[in-house]
Formats: C-alpha cells, sequence, structure tokens
C-alpha cells in the first residue's frame, strides 16, 4: 500500500493506522465482511477453520508463540480474531432473529437462522466443530466462550421458554438429539470446565455452569447425569467434593446452584409437563446413592463447621427442598430417621447467623413432624425437651410478628415437643 501526497492529514493517519497496526485495509474488510455476512455456512465452514488453527497456536510452546506474534504483528487479524468474529455473528444472528420476527404472521415457517445452524453444525462434515468448541473453551479468546455457550444454551432451550416456543420446538429436539448423540463428549468438557485448578479461568468456570443448566431443563439430558452410580461420580460428585468449595465467589455460587438444580430435578426452570417424570428420577438416584450424596458428602461437607456460611446455608435451602418434595419420601424418612442428622441440625438452628438457624429451623421440623419417629429421636428430643421450647419459642420474633405462616409453623412445633 502507497499513500497519497494529495490525501488530507487525517486521511494519511487513517492509511497509518490501518496500514501499520490493523494490516491495512483488506484486512479490515475481511473482518467487515464477517461481521456483515447473512451466511450462516460460509459462517460455520470458516470457523472449522479457524478453530483448527487456534488450536495448533495453542498447542505451540509459549517462547514460540510470542515470536510467531512478534512476526506477525503487521499481518492483519489472527485465526483468534476471526474465530471470534464469526462466532460473534452466529449468536448475533440466531438472537436477531428472534427479536426482529416477534410478530407471530412472520413466524409460520421454521425460523431460517437457526434452521440453517442446527443443519450446519449437524451435518456429516460439521458435526464435531460444537464438541470440540466446547473441549477447548479455555483456549478461545475471551468473547469466543461466552459466544459458545450462548449458542449452545439458546438452541437447547429456545422451544422451551417465551411466547413463541412453539416455533422453536422442531429446533430445540433436534439439538437435543445431536447432544445425546455426543452426550458424555459435551457433559464431561462441561463438568470439567468448572475446574479452575484445570485452566484458571473464572469465566470458563461460569460459561459451563449455564451449559450444564441447560442440560438439567431436558429429561433425557438430566437422565444421562444421573442414571447410574457411576455416572453421578462423574457428573454430580465432583460439585460436591469441589466446586462449591472454590474461594472465587462467583465460581462456587454458580456450583451451588447447579448442585440445587440437580439435587432437586431442575426446579421451576423444567417445563411443567416434564417436572414429574425428573422428580422420581431424582427421588431414584437420591434413594440409590443415599450414602455418598447425603452422608459422606452433604453432610460431611457442605453442613460442617469448615464449610462457608454461604455454603451451609444454600445447602440448609437444598436440603430442606428435597425432605419436602412428595416424591422424595423415602429419603425424606430415612433422613429424619437420624440421630447423627438430629443433631447436626439441632447445632445448626442454634448458629449465630440468623439466616442459617431460620434455614435449619425448616429442616428440623421435619424431624418433629414425622409422625413415626423412631425412638431414638424421641428421646433426643424428650432429653432436650426444656431448652429446645424455650429456645423455639422466641427464635425470630421479629419474623413471627409479621408472618402467620412461620408463626404458625413455629408454634405447632413448639407444642409437639411439649407433648412428647
Amino acid at each position: 500500500m502507497t499513500s497519497d501526497s494529495g490525501k488530507s492529514g487525517g486521511n494519511a493517519f487513517e492509511w497509518l493506522a490501518g496500514g501499520l497496526f490493523f494490516g491495512g485495509d483488506s484486512s479490515k474488510k475481511k473482518i467487515a465482511s464477517i461481521e456483515n455476512s447473512k451466511n450462516v455456512h460460509d459462517l460455520l465452514n470458516g470457523l472449522q477453520g479457524d478453530l483448527k488453527k487456534v488450536l495448533e497456536e495453542s498447542s505451540k510452546e509459549q517462547d514460540d508463540q510470542k515470536a510467531a506474534a512478534t512476526a506477525d504483528e503487521n499481518a492483519g487479524p489472527t485465526p483468534a480474531e476471526f474465530l471470534a468474529a464469526r462466532l460473534a455473528r452466529l449468536r448475533f444472528l440466531l438472537y436477531d432473529e428472534r427479536r426482529i420476527t416477534s410478530q407471530q404472521e412472520s413466524r409460520r415457517n421454521a425460523p431460517p437462522v437457526a434452521t440453517a445452524v442446527l443443519q450446519g453444525i449437524t451435518d456429516s462434515t460439521m458435526q464435531e466443530l460444537l464438541p470440540c468448541l466446547i473441549e477447548n473453551l479455555s483456549k478461545l479468546p475471551f468473547e469466543s466462550r461466552k459466544a459458545v455457550s450462548h449458542i449452545f444454551n439458546y438452541l437447547l432451550v429456545a422451544g422451551l421458554e417465551g411466547v413463541d416456543a412453539d416455533m422453536y420446538t422442531t429446533i430445540t429436539d433436534t439439538f437435543r438429539s445431536y447432544v445425546e448423540h455426543y452426550y458424555d463428549r459435551f457433559a464431561v468438557a462441561i463438568v470439567e470446565g468448572l475446574d479452575t485448578s484445570k485452566h484458571g479461568n473464572t469465566d470458563v468456570a461460569l460459561h459451563c455452569g449455564s451449559m450444564y443448566r441447560s442440560f438439567l431443563r431436558h429429561p433425557s439430558l438430566y437422565r444421562g447425569l444421573i442414571s447410574t452410580t457411576e455416572r453421578v461420580q462423574r457428573y454430580v460428585f465432583p460439585f460436591l467434593d469441589t466446586y462449591v468449595h472454590v474461594p472465587n465467589f462467583d465460581v462456587s455460587s454458580d456450583a451451588l446452584e447447579c448442585l440445587k438444580l440437580v439435587l432437586t430435578a431442575g426446579g421451576d426452570s423444567v417445563p411443567a409437563a416434564s417436572q414429574p417424570v425428573m422428580a422420581e428420577m431424582a427421588a431414584e438416584f437420591l434413594t440409590r446413592d443415599y450414602d455418598q450424596v447425603w452422608d459422606e458428602r452433604f453432610n460431611a461437607k457442605l453442613l460442617s463447621d469448615s464449610a462457608s456460611y454461604m455454603t451451609r446455608r444454600v445447602a440448609l435451602q437444598i436440603l430442606s427442598a428435597v425432605l419436602l418434595t412428595r416424591s422424595n419420601y423415602n429419603v425424606m424418612v430415612r433422613f429424619v430417621a437420624s440421630k447423627r442428622n438430629l443433631i447436626l441440625v439441632m447445632k445448626l438452628i442454634r448458629d449465630t447467623s440468623p439466616h442459617i438457624t431460620l434455614d435449619a429451623f425448616h429442616v428440623f421440623k421435619v424431624f418433629v413432624a414425622n409422625p413415626n419417629k423412631p425412638p431414638e429421636i424421641v428421646q433426643i428430643l424428650k432429653d432436650n425437651q426444656v431448652k429446645l421450647c424455650a429456645y423455639l419459642s422466641s427464635l425470630h420474633n421479629e419474623k413471627a410478628e409479621n408472618d402467620p405462616q412461620f408463626r404458625g409453623e413455629r408454634d405447632l412445633i413448639v407444642a409437639t415437643i411439649e407433648g412428647l
């Protein structure tokens, strides 16, 4: 590129900035063409080539990368930049399609962008592109990680929510079948992606957490996480053993949310029609793996003195939700029949934190309300009858004044203990 002496100073500077620092007009045009492209097939094809180059570069030694970066500093956009541009464009096209065509009249046919993206990533020549992107999420540029998770989540849940969800049902069903085909590759990459000790990137863990929660919105994908003890060990126990205990608040909070949903069968995020069957799946796995889930991990790690305030509080909320779910009757009966569990909850109900004492109360009341208390449970309650009644009678008085339901539950529990 040569400069034109007749150009203004401003244009000369534009040439200098564009040519010297950004690879010139041709390089900018390449990125601009991606940013304006509407050809999904071309974007996906280019993305596949970009990813291959990015992974090849990431496999080099750091010194080699630095040398290459110095040598190519004037060569224009890198493969990582092209990859980021294509992913950003795909994400934009998907989300913008739904925003623009919001009128029902324009939604009589399948959404063309989502259909094209789905056809592309499930094509035999590109069907491993998305698993490979997620497996190598930590090697991608920062914004590209977000785009990958957004695209994955969009395709997996678009048909589950929104006034136009019915228009995307086929898209989501087809994509779910594709995920099932590569189930273990996706599940392993997502669960291992939450382990910040392997890559040190908080954002990667958070993106993987969001994709894990999308799994929990589909019965078939949820079943794949918890159908056997081996699968629970692989896809659930890392949360109980490691992820919820990570010092980083954002990561541990996100992991606790994932744990809550996997133990409560997806909660309210699951379509109403799927909730009963998923609740039964959860009850089966929580009963089958009771010792490993509750005794060895949940009680011993999440409710222990060494656990953080947030971990103990959320754990109590999860426990209360599980015990009060009708399909978990067998889990509830076994849990409240344990002397050790009762002692643990009685300790938590006297915690210095008012929030923890309130959450512990909602677990404690299940022990007291159980009409078939084992003799050892009755004996503990009787031995501590006076102290318990005195303590509970004044528990959260301010809340009791403004919350008739809590006041009624508290008074009933006190009366039940007094009547033993």
